[in-house]
C-alpha cells in the first residue's frame, strides 16, 4: 500500500462499504488480511444474536432505541434486518413494547411470527450481541477511513524532519 494521502472520496468510500458490510472498506483499500478478520470478528455475534433473539425484537427501533442506534453500526445488515422485519404487514414491531400486544393477535397471525421471536432473557442477550458488533464496526468504519486518509500509516505517525547534510569535504 502506498504510503501517500488518499483523497476524501477514498475515505467516505471506505468508510461507507465498511458501513454497509464489515470489512469492505478495507478491502476496497487493499487490506485483505485486515478486511476478513474484520469481517468475521463483526459479522459472527451480529448474526449470532440475530439467531438467538430473532429479527422481530432485536432489530426493532420502538422496543429500545439506543440499542438500534448501536446495532445500526452494521448499516447493511441492521437495515436489512429492519427492512424484513416491517414487511409484514399484519404485524406491527413498534406494538412490541407492549408485552401483552402478541396476545391480541390472532392464533395463526401469533403462530407465524413466533418462530422470528425470543423472549427474555435471550432476547436481551440478542441485542446486546447486536449492539456490540454494531459498535465494533464503527470502529472498523473508522479505521477504514484513517488508512485511506494516511495510506495505511498509524493515525500517531508523522514524519520526522531530515537532519541537515552536512557540506562535503567540510571537516572538523
Amino acid at each position: 500500500m502506498p504510503r501517500g494521502h488518499a483523497s476524501t472520496g477514498k475515505s467516505i468510500i471506505a468508510g461507507f462499504l465498511t458501513w454497509l458490510i464489515p470489512g469492505a472498506g478495507h478491502l476496497y483499500l487493499g487490506y485483505r488480511g485486515l478486511a476478513v478478520v474484520f469481517f468475521v470478528a463483526i459479522s459472527v455475534p451480529y448474526w449470532t444474536g440475530l439467531a438467538v433473539g430473532g429479527i422481530k425484537n432485536c432489530v426493532n427501533p420502538w422496543s429500545n432505541h439506543w440499542l438500534f442506534l448501536a446495532e445500526m453500526g452494521t448499516g447493511g445488515y441492521t437495515t436489512g434486518a429492519l427492512l424484513v422485519n416491517v414487511s409484514e404487514s399484519d404485524f406491527k414491531p413498534q406494538n412490541l413494547k407492549d408485552p401483552k400486544y402478541l396476545n391480541t393477535l390472532e392464533p395463526d397471525v401469533r403462530g407465524r411470527y413466533l418462530r422470528y421471536m425470543s423472549y427474555y432473557p435471550e432476547s436481551d442477550v440478542a441485542q446486546i450481541y447486536l449492539a456490540a458488533a454494531g459498535l465494533l464496526n464503527i470502529l472498523a468504519i473508522l479505521d477504514a477511513i484513517t488508512r485511506a486518509q494516511t495510506g495505511g500509516l498509524p493515525t500517531f505517525y508523522h514524519e520526522l524532519p531530515k537532519a541537515p547534510e552536512a557540506a562535503p569535504g567540510g571537516g572538523a
